[in-house]
């Protein structure tokens, strides 16, 4: 450790040990009732993070008129947790849970109410292509709309979409920047300029450098840089152009977790690390170009979205595998262990493959390889988007009339390299050498794979106003999916093409204008090459398609301060992808995929003072062919039960305290004949101490996961041999020096 990191773990060790003293001398201020410290209510400078509005141009009538689950998660909360990725701020939605990619590759891959939208992140409307790890320095806020949207979104979207909105210039002058210092060895700074140049224009810049570690974890390093530079033309006018440019680079040491046995995380130490970490790297570099012109008419407005993408990983990494002999060959290391025949099917235990483990076999004689399925790729996106809003009247019914056309076309190169596992000797489970020798960097190509898929989409949404208190949605698109695979390797080609029709029906009862209540039906769909990947077993399928029922109703209450959502909806997927049946080389739409459940949330201020974010998400999850043909079991990485509160107290002008609970009941990672796989459920507590030193400088002090709780995060589950679970963060504190001039 340097002498300044030395330094920065006593300041901030200090800070860890002076939360409870500080809580008490807020808390003591607080109990003595209001004084010239404690100002009135209408004193106290409140931001209200109920949003009125999406940000999405289809989306026409206020959250609370529109037929759909929608989470918001503001810039404010994103501030106030010390946010510093899009994944992290995913916790304050629950029905969300975290997967981890083959061989401890990183990115953002979550679930959603049960089904996978690693495909299904939008940056301000439009696709965002590409695994890496989006940082929030560049948000607004994260709009998380929940169930199928094809109508909206094109295809993906079975559990809904995720929408990233960015910080674009605006008419104020202004300077923020933030300096973050954490016991994880955390050095992230920010800065946010904005620039009006004139009376309708204005420039924007975002910056962000961080380097960290993450606590428990020994050689997990996370560096990442961004910059996000934007100009705006025509503000507050009915024209209006916004240029932006998105970029950042991750340099990443990714944690390799820790291997499933016998059903569950094995029982090691929290802080073993299966990776090589002198060679292990997750990098990434993203380039986003967007520009966006609209103009309003009178009763019509129109808005062109475009943009280029460019995304770039390298990952050699490495992760925990178990090996596939089933026998020794000489000796019997432990009671039972089995010895090898001479039977074909023999597998000999060997250096570099050693035993999969079997039941009763002791700790000390598991042992695993190194897995290095190594890889790099480039992903080139080109999209357009064009939609018309019009307001008209038939009679006595009132249209909002949205129409459009999207051109997309996304391209990934990939390089894969050839896995070193067999090179490389097997390790202790319970004492794995971080530093084993390893035949160098992955240089042996084995497949070069480009994959082109093309999408052009045509949609029209209309909703109706059919009296004062009663409202229908109808929308209806169709999207021509076509792609196009080779690899020059093997002189393979595939070709694919999908024609789909999605419709989506709602009916809206608002009795007044602090409630509504809803009843929709959507549908959406997955097509093969949804994830720019297809193969042989794959080039042939049609689209999985899925239809959602849902049921909700949205209130504020509070003088329109606090937002009360809740849904019971019912998503079924019956032409799922398994393994066919009756030809293990192909897939087939064979599977039924059934969530249904329940959501709760609360968004706003119960009283001026007191602001709570809160939800609870109830999944009942259920699949047929996933785990073999006919049988019945989870759906992989769903939790029955999650719930997650953040409610933050204004005791004065200038003191601020918040605290904050996530709560996964365990879920299952994979099911087979000896039992199921699954992931131990937790709660884990996280706090927040805010002063305003001055008018323009506010110390923040965060502390997460106060209680040191061992969870796990990530899940990935292929096989008994190919799985892992990526441990969470321990114990941290960070101390933030936020600047506003």
């Amino acid at each position: 450790m340097t002498s300044a990191q030395t330094a920065r773990s006593r300041l901030l060790g200090t800070a860890g040990l002076g939360v409870s003293s500080t809580m008490a001398v807020v808390g003591t201020a607080f109990a003595h009732g209001p004084s010239a410290a404690l100002l009135s209510d209408d004193q106290i400078e409140t931001v209200n993070i109920t949003a009125n509005h999406s940000s999405l141009d289809k989306v026409t009538r206020e959250i609370l008129n529109t037929p759909q689950s929608i989470n918001l998660i503001p810039l404010q909360v994103i501030q106030q947790q010390g946010t510093t990725s899009v994944e992290q701020a995913l916790k304050n939605v629950p029905g969300i849970t975290l997967n981890a990619g083959e061989g401890g590759a990183h990115g953002d891959t979550v679930n959603l109410r049960g089904f996978s939208a690693s495909d299904d992140f939008f940056l301000d409307g439009l696709r965002d292509t590409g695994f890496y790890t989006r940082d929030s320095f560049d948000a607004e806020a994260i709009e998380i709309y929940k169930g199928p949207a094809s109508t909206l979104f094109g295809r993906g979207s079975t559990g809904g979409v995720i929408n990233q909105v960015s910080k674009t210039p605006k008419l104020e002058r202004s300077l923020d920047g933030t300096v973050t210092l954490g016991t994880n060895d955390e050095q992230r700074e920010t800065a946010d300029i904005d620039l009006p140049f004139s009376d309708t224009g204005a420039m924007r810049l975002n910056l962000m450098d961080e380097s960290a570690h993450v606590d428990g974890r020994p050689f997990t390093r996370i560096r990442r840089f961004g910059i996000a530079p934007s100009l705006a033309l025509g503000l507050s006018t009915p024209t209006t152009f916004i240029l932006s440019y998105y970029h950042e680079t991750e340099n990443n040491i990714p944690d390799p977790g820790i291997p499933f046995l016998f059903g569950k995380p094995a029982p090691v130490k929290h802080n073993v690390f299966y990776g090589l970490p002198e060679d292990d790297r997750w990098k990434t570099d993203v380039n986003i170009l967007t520009a966006r012109y609209s103009h309003r008419f009178s009763a019509i407005s129109i808005t062109d979205k475009a943009r280029y993408g460019s995304y770039d990983y390298n990952n050699p990494i490495t992760a925990p595998h178990f090996g596939t002999a089933n026998c020794y060959q000489d000796a019997s290391p432990f009671a039972g262990a089995p010895l090898c025949t001479g039977a074909p099917q023999d597998i000999p235990v060997t250096a570099t493959n050693p035993l999969l483990p079997i039941p009763g076999m002791p700790l000390t004689d598991v042992y695993v390889t190194r897995d290095r399925p190594s890889s790099s790729a480039h992903v080139q996106t080109l999209m357009n988007e064009i939609d018309g809003t019009a307001h008209f009247d038939t009679d006595s019914w009132h249209h909002t009339l949205v129409g459009g056309i999207e051109m997309d076309r996304e391209e990934a190169d990939v390089v894969r390299f050839a896995n070193q596992d067999s090179q490389i000797v097997a390790v202790p489970l319970l004492d794995p050498n971080p530093f084993e020798a390893f035949p160098g960097h992955q240089t042996q190509i084995t497949q070069r794979p480009s994959t082109v898929v093309s999408t052009i989409g045509v949609y029209a949404i209309d909703t109706v106003a059919v009296s004062t208190h009663w409202s229908m949605t109808a929308a209806l698109r169709e999207d021509r999916f076509a792609a196009h695979y080779r690899e020059p390797n093997t002189n393979t080609h595939f070709n694919h093409v999908d024609w789909v029709f999605n419709p989506r029906l709602a009916l809206m009862f608002t009795p007044d204008q602090i409630q509504s209540y809803y009843f929709s039906y959507g549908t959406s769909y997955d097509p093969s090459a949804e994830n720019l990947s297809l193969s042989a077993r794959t080039a042939d399928l049609g689209p999985e398609r899925d239809r959602t029922f849902e049921l909700g109703g949205k209130q504020k209450i509070a003088h329109g301060k606090l937002s009360l959502t809740e849904a019971v909806f019912d998503t079924e997927m019956t032409n799922a992808r398994i393994a066919d049946p009756f030809n293990p080389t192909l897939q087939a739409l064979a599977g039924q995929l059934t969530v249904r459940g329940l959501e709760l949330d609360a968004a706003g201020h119960i009283t001026p003072r007191w602001e709570i974010l809160a939800g609870y998400a109830y999944l009942d999850g259920s699949s047929v062919g996933l785990f073999g043909a006919g049988a019945h079991g989870p759906i992989p990485n769903t939790a029955r039960d999650q719930a997650n509160i953040w409610t933050t107290y204004a005791f004065s002008a200038d003191w601020e305290g918040g605290l904050g609970a996530n709560y996964i009941s365990r879920r299952a990672a994979f099911k087979n004949t000896t039992g199921d796989a699954v992931v131990p459920g937790y709660v884990t507590f996280d706090t927040l101490i805010s002063y305003k030193l001055s008018r323009h400088l506010t110390l923040r002090l965060n502390g997460y996961n106060l209680l040191d709780t061992h969870y796990y995060a990530n899940v990935y589950y292929v096989s008994a041999a190919e799985n892992h679970v990526v441990p969470g963060a321990g114990r941290t504190f960070a101390v933030t020096l936020a600047v506003a001039l």
